[in-house]
């Protein structure tokens, strides 16, 4: 089953996501990392990628208001690319809401 979070538009979008090592790479040093948003009205929003120092974490952030994004369900991935191999997280349903307070 998908994950589905919660954003009422205005909210800052920002957080840290850790790498536990498994039978992938010892850290995501080396690997390209992206993101982004997609709203429910189709538009594309990109987050900026901050990788740790020792490649074990690293913060997802958007650069910008989310006040104007469309209301309704988008959607929300990460992409990881190393040595020519491409995976993804699942993808995460977001329901954007409007904020109640002004």
């Amino acid at each position: 089953m998908a994950t589905t979070v919660t954003l009422k538009r205005g909210t800052t979008l920002a957080g840290t996501v850790s790498y536990t090592p498994g039978a992938g790479p010892a850290n995501l040093l080396g690997t390209t990392v992206t993101s982004d948003v997609i709203d429910a009205a189709g538009t594309t929003y990109h987050l900026n990628v901050q990788m740790a120092g020792d490649g074990l974490s690293f913060v997802l952030s958007f650069i910008g208001s989310t006040a104007d994004w469309s209301t309704g369900t988008g959607r929300w991935d990460i992409k990881f690319s190393t040595s020519g191999v491409v995976f993804y997280t699942e993808t995460i349903r977001v329901l954007i809401i409007d904020e109640v307070t002004h």
